[in-house]
């Protein structure tokens, strides 16, 4: 199925976000219609936005902290002294 686009304002904004992009004109409208059906809650076989980002936390909460190889201070490394100087 294709999709003509009679408004040439709209057509040359989405040519300009596919180019900004890297992307098609064709990504570009699945992504719009996919955000603006996620907004008004119609189902498009994908959890919202808001649902992934915070799946995505919680994942990134999990990771256990690193702990630094070196344990200098930020100062001690960059050399300065206690005046601020090297």
């Amino acid at each position: 199925m294709a999709i003509v686009i009679e408004d040439s304002k709209m057509e040359r904004l989405a040519q300009q976000i596919a180019f900004a992009e890297g992307v098609t004109v064709a990504e570009v409208l699945r992504e719009s219609l996919m955000s603006l059906a996620n907004q008004r809650g119609v189902a498009t076989g994908k959890a919202p936005l808001r649902e992934r980002l915070a799946a995505l936390a919680r994942e990134v909460d999990a990771i256990p902290p690193r702990i630094p190889a070196d344990t200098r201070s930020d100062d001690e490394i960059l050399g300065y002294n206690k005046q601020g100087a090297w």
